[in-house]
Order: structure tokens, then C-alpha cells, then sequence
């Protein structure tokens, strides 16, 4: 029997037997819809959560906070320091081996207005450097560069949320904001951070701010004697994250004189740790899903598996008339089993396009789409169909040993 000859008894079967097919590929529509649906929406998940990890910032990242003094023999031995100074940035970049960039920075609340909308906010002074530390690009314009930090330029990238609470939908490149009651031309505005898999309160922070030149919030706000808040510390090699943040110690000791008057936070390994604990989850969450897919698959090959055999049953006349004309055992089994694997895809098709149809109707909740995988849809027929092959297996080979003789006689 050919591929044609085949879809044909299948499509006959189907219309002869409708609210059997139904329940017999209910299941199996179920299972496809499931896989089709998972892989999709798991990767959507996995795929908002790491673009939230990014825009943390954090990747390989170690934190140079101050300290204070424990007791008055460190007060003593502090006084040999400065605190944290940018000139400490460029030494940690002659020193170390494993230091691939570092960006000072200080931060200080000011008012930020335009017009009469006036807000308070975060305002940080950084170096061209913090935007290749932290990760950080403008969405518009561009970000504070080093002229405008060697100038003292009065210039100013808002955040993605400040932007829009001070110019709404109207363009804010070029245009004039207060800062602390001085005047700041906008230079660019900061992309979006976070999604709804994915929020941060630094994130926010950020986007509700401003970056200014270091130089020049050192200048007319801080003062010149004033410690840095802290010195982003980008790593070269995220496996040796240890022997990085001992390299940072040691060279910022020998620079302020002895005195740690300073603190190391390594986040860049809390980052690993809850990149690695997030996928962890992931995993489990694929486990229970491809489980409840699986059992729904399982149940609609057992439904396959009765209704073959009852197909058997009611077409016994046919097998031995087929075995008496000369058809083989071998035709048999084949007819049966394409039977029962075409009857399977049908199903397959049908929960993948379903599955298709609420991947598409659930991508407006996801900030960056939920676009269909081809792999999941193929992985979910390919998985009906062998389901098919197998629970097809036993009722072709029971056909296909009937005796003529036997099967004419008991049909008759």
C-alpha cells in the first residue's frame, strides 16, 4: 500500500469513527501542544531572564567601596589615605594583570527640573569607562566621553524614566535641564533596563538619574578632597574572579600607604551563583513540564494503541481477504503500523498548531515577543509520530499473523 493508499484508510477511518478519532488523538494533541508551548515559553523565560542579567551589569564586575575605621588604631593608620580617588583607577590598570577596565564614580542626590517639572534624583559621576564596565549604552545620543570629562562639560545623559517624566514623547537631545540649579545639556539618554522577568532597585535607580563628567560633579558639587563612592572594577577573566580580587587588594593597599581603608564586593561571583541557581530552576521547570507533555502522550498512545485494535477487529474480513489474494504478512504490518503513525501526526499537527496559536496570543506579555520555535514544533510532531511507530507496533504485527483461512472464517 502507498503513501496515498494509506492517508486515504486514515482519513476514512477518521470520518467513519469521528468521536473515537476525537478521543483517540486527544491526547496526543494535548502532549504536542504541551511540547510546543514549553520549549517556547521556557526559552522566552530563560531568554528575559539573561537579558536582565545583562542589564544588571554586573558580569565580572567587583565593587571598591569605602570603610570605615574598627577601632582607633585603624583611625591612626587611615590617616595615611586619601579614601578612593581616580587617580586609584589608573593605577589598578598599570598594575594588574587581571584588571580590564575600572570606573570611578561618585553619587549625590540633586534636584533635576526642566520648566517647572522638577524631580530628585540619583546623579552619578562617571568616567567614559563605567559604560564599558556596567554595560551601559545610550538608547539616544551618546555617553559622557573623555572630553567632556577632562573639560568639566556640563553635559548629561538622563535615564530612560527621568527622560520621559521631563520631556514626555518631545525629543531631549540638545535641550537644557537643572541640575542642583545649573544648567546641563543633554547628551543622550540611557536605554531601558529590566523587564518583567526581571527588576532591579539599582535598575531603577539608574533610570530614574543622570550621569554626569566625574570632573565635573568633583568640581561644582563634591569637592576635589571628597572620596569617590566607589570603584567599579571590570575583571579579564571570570574563572579567576579570586585571584583578581586579591590583586585589587594588594595594589590598592600599597597605594593608600597600608592603610584598607576599603572594601571589595564581589559581586561578579553572586552573579555566577544566581546565574547558575536560575538554571537549575529552568532545568527543574523543563523536567515537570516534559513529564506532564509526557504522560499526556503516554495516554494518548494508549488510546491509539485500543483503537487499532478495535480497527483490527471490525476489518478481520479484510485482512484475511487481502492474505488470500496474495498480500503479505509484511504489507500487513506496514499498512497497520502507517496507519497508526498517520493517525498520530494528524494529532501532532493539530496540538502544534494549537500550540502555535497561544504561543502567538502570549508573546504581547513578553517585552522582547515570544517568537515560535521551529525546533519545539518539530521536537512535538516528531515525538507524536514516534509515539505512533510504537504503540502501532503491537496491533500491525497482530494483523499481520492472522491466518486467511482463521480471518475469513471468523468474519464470517
Amino acid at each position: 500500500m502507498n503513501a496515498g493508499e494509506t492517508l486515504r484508510t486514515v482519513g476514512a477511518e477518521i470520518r467513519g469513527h469521528k468521536l473515537r478519532s476525537a478521543l483517540t488523538l486527544l491526547g496526543i494533541i494535548l502532549g504536542t501542544l504541551s511540547i510546543t508551548v514549553m520549549t517556547s515559553l521556557l526559552d522566552g523565560v530563560v531568554a528575559a531572564v539573561l537579558d536582565g542579567f545583562d542589564d544588571l551589569g554586573y558580569d565580572g564586575v567587583m565593587y571598591v567601596v569605602q570603610r570605615d575605621a574598627r577601632d582607633l588604631r585603624e583611625q591612626m593608620v587611615f590617616t595615611r589615605s586619601r579614601g578612593l580617588r581616580p587617580e586609584d583607577a589608573g593605577m589598578l590598570l598599570g598594575r594588574g594583570d587581571l584588571v580590564a577596565d575600572v570606573a570611578p564614580a561618585m553619587v549625590r542626590d540633586e534636584r533635576v527640573g526642566r520648566g517647572s517639572v522638577e524631580r530628585m534624583a540619583r546623579v552619578m559621576g562617571v568616567t567614559p569607562g563605567y559604560a564599558a564596565v556596567r554595560n551601559r549604552r545610550a538608547a539616544e545620543g551618546r555617553f559622557i566621553n573623555d572630553l567632556d570629562d577632562e573639560s568639566f562639560a556640563k553635559v548629561c545623559v538622563l535615564g530612560h524614566r527621568l527622560k520621559r517624566r521631563l520631556f514626555g514623547t518631545e525629543d531631549a537631545l540638545g535641550k537644557t535641564v537643572r541640575i542642583g540649579g545649573r544648567p546641563f545639556r543633554v547628551v543622550g539618554v540611557g536605554e531601558r533596563l529590566g523587564n518583567r522577568m526581571f527588576d532591579d532597585d539599582e535598575m531603577s535607580q539608574e533610570m530614574e538619574g543622570a550621569f554626569v563628567p566625574l570632573g565635573t560633579l568633583r568640581k561644582f558639587y563634591a569637592g576635589e578632597e571628597e572620596p569617590l563612592a566607589f570603584l567599579a572594577v571590570k575583571t579579564r577573566d571570570v574563572e579567576r574572579l579570586g585571584d583578581a580580587q586579591a590583586e585589587v587588594q594588594a595594589s590598592l593597599r600599597l597605594a593608600h600607604r597600608g592603610a584598607q581603608d576599603f572594601r571589595v564586593e564581589n559581586i561578579a561571583e553572586e552573579i555566577l551563583r544566581a546565574r547558575k541557581e536560575v538554571r537549575e530552576v529552568i532545568f527543574s521547570w523543563r523536567v515537570v513540564l516534559g513529564s506532564i507533555a509526557g504522560i499526556s502522550l503516554l495516554v494518548g498512545g494508549i488510546g491509539l494503541l485500543s483503537v487499532m485494535l478495535i480497527s483490527i477487529g471490525e476489518r478481520v474480513y479484510e485482512i484475511g481477504l487481502r492474505k488470500a489474494l496474495g498480500a503479505t504478512s509484511e504489507a500487513i504490518f506496514v499498512q497497520f503500523l502507517a496507519e497508526a503513525v498517520a493517525l498520530a501526526l494528524v494529532g501532532g499537527v493539530i496540538g502544534a498548531a494549537l500550540g502555535v496559536a497561544i504561543i502567538q496570543a502570549t508573546a504581547q506579555f513578553f517585552p522582547e515577543g515570544l517568537p515560535v520555535r521551529v525546533g519545539g514544533v518539530a521536537l512535538a510532531v516528531g515525538i507524536a509520530a514516534l509515539v505512533g511507530a510504537v504503540y502501532g507496533i503491537y496491533p500491525a504485527l497482530k494483523a499481520s499473523r492472522m491466518e486467511p483461512v482463521d480471518a475469513l472464517r471468523a468474519a464470517g
